[in-house]
C-alpha cells in the first residue's frame, strides 16, 4: 500500500499551482469567431482546402503571444443539405430503400442489416468503381473473390455483395489471362470392361430383416459384374466367418475363382478372415470409399430388394 508523504504533498501543491493561474481552461464561447490553426505542412492544408474556403494570413490572437512565423487561419464554409433532401435522394435508390426499411422496421424481418461495424451503404452506380479500386488497381493485387470481399466488406455494404463480387472477379480479363488454376485437370472416365463371367464379383450384406420362421435375418448379395447375375444367401447371423464360408462354398466353388472382389467397409469384409481368404486365393480386394457407396454395383440390387420384401 502506498503512503502519502512529503514528496506526494509537494507534487500535489505543484500541480495546484500549475492549474490555478491563467490561462485557465473554460468552455468555448459560441458567440465569438473560431479559427483553425495548423502548421505549414501540406497534409494539414489539403484537409481543409476546397473551392468553398477562404484563406487569409493573420497575426497572433494577442500581443502577448510571440511566434516565429505567421499563423494561417482558415475559415471554411461547408455546403449543407437538409435532412429531408438527403432522405429523398436515398429513397430513390431501391437497394438503399430496402435497407432503410429494414432499420426502421421493428420486426426485423428483412436480412439487410447484417454488418457488425459501421459501413458505407453503396448505391448501384458506385459499385463497379469501388471494385475497380479494390480489385483492378495495380496496388489491389487482383485478389480472388474471397480476398476482394474481405477488403470491400470492411468499408462498404450492399445487398448481394458476395455474389456481385464473385461474378466480377470471374469476369476479370487480367485474372483469367494470368492466374493459373489450382484445380487438377479432369481425369478420363475409365469404364471397366469385363470379358469373363465371375471375373469380378461384388458382395454386400442386406439386413437385419424381420426374423423368418427358420430364424434367418440377414441376406448376402453377390453379383457378377459381367453378366449381372445375382445370388442371394440367407443367414441367421452375419459374422465374418459365416460370410467368408458362404462366399467360398456357394460362389467360388460353384462359379470359379474371381480375380477381383468389390465390397464396402463392413467389418465382415475388411476383417482378418476375409483378408486371409483373398490373400490365399490371390483375389484382389477393392474397398469402395465411404462417401461413394454407389461404386459398389450390388448396392443397386439392395435398393431393388426393399420394395420386394417390405411392400
Amino acid at each position: 500500500m502506498s503512503k502519502w508523504g512529503s514528496e506526494q504533498e509537494e507534487a500535489f501543491r505543484d500541480l495546484k499551482s500549475k492549474i490555478a493561474p491563467p490561462p485557465v481552461l473554460k468552455p468555448a464561447d459560441g458567440t465569438k469567431t473560431f479559427a483553425i490553426r495548423t502548421d505549414s505542412s501540406s497534409v494539414a492544408l489539403e484537409q481543409f482546402y476546397s473551392k468553398e474556403k477562404k484563406m487569409r494570413n493573420t497575426q497572433p490572437a494577442s500581443e502577448q503571444e510571440k511566434a516565429d512565423c505567421d499563423i494561417l487561419a482558415i475559415f471554411v464554409d461547408f455546403p449543407t443539405r437538409l435532412p429531408k433532401e438527403v432522405r429523398q435522394e436515398q429513397l430513390k435508390d431501391d437497394e438503399l430503400k430496402k435497407i432503410i426499411e429494414c432499420f426502421e422496421n421493428n420486426e426485423k424481418s428483412f436480412n439487410y442489416a447484417n454488418c457488425e461495424e459501421a459501413q458505407l451503404v453503396v448505391p448501384i452506380y458506385e459499385r463497379q468503381d469501388i471494385l475497380k479500386i479494390h480489385h483492378d488497381a495495380p496496388n489491389a493485387g487482383h485478389y480472388g473473390a474471397d480476398g476482394t470481399f474481405e477488403k470491400v466488406s470492411k468499408r462498404y455494404y450492399w445487398t448481394g455483395m458476395r455474389s456481385y463480387i464473385t461474378d466480377y472477379v470471374k469476369n476479370c480479363t487480367e485474372c483469367n489471362r494470368h492466374k493459373p488454376s489450382n484445380q487438377k485437370p479432369s481425369g478420363l472416365l475409365r469404364t471397366p470392361v469385363y470379358s469373363q463371367r465371375f471375373e469380378t464379383s461384388s458382395i454386400d450384406l442386406f439386413g437385419p430383416l424381420p426374423e423368418s420362421p427358420s430364424g434367418q435375418k440377414w441376406i448376402i448379395v453377390v453379383e457378377d459384374c459381367c453378366t449381372r447375375w445375382v445370388e442371394l444367401f440367407d443367414l441367421p447371423q452375419a459374422p465374418a466367418r459365416e460370410c467368408a464360408t458362404t462366399l467360398m462354398e456357394e460362389v467360388i466353388l460353384r462359379f470359379g475363382l474371381p480375380r477381383r472382389l468389390i465390397s464396402d467397409h463392413g467389418s465382415q469384409f475388411v476383417g482378418a478372415v476375409m483378408q486371409q481368404l483373398c490373400f490365399i486365393l490371390n483375389i484382389d480386394q477393392d474397398i469402395i470409399p465411404v462417401y461413394l457407396p454407389q461404386a459398389n454395383p450390388v448396392e443397386r440390387k439392395n435398393r431393388d430388394l426393399k420394395p420386394i420384401l417390405f411392400v
